[in-house]
């Protein structure tokens, strides 16, 4: 069986916030994530789309259930 390269890896040490560390181990749990770097590896993908789409001139729009629809600005 071929063996699958893994991407080289970075240590990176952060000092959070007691709150921040907390809602980072809620969105795992809700999240289903592995782990807090996994959370930490999908937000930042996230971040990236966003900022890339907004760069290309999108716009974010939330609709909600009731069909309503507002805009979300990125700062």
């Amino acid at each position: 069986m071929p063996r699958i390269p893994t991407a080289k890896k970075t240590r990176l040490n952060l000092e959070l916030t007691e709150e921040v560390r907390k809602r980072l181990e809620a969105l795992r749990g809700r999240t289903e994530a592995d782990s807090l770097a996994e959370v930490i590896r999908r937000a930042l993908a996230v971040y990236d789309f966003l900022w890339t789409e907004r760069e290309n001139g999108a716009e974010l729009l939330v609709r909600d259930p009731d069909r309503t629809e507002s805009k979300v600005v990125l700062l």
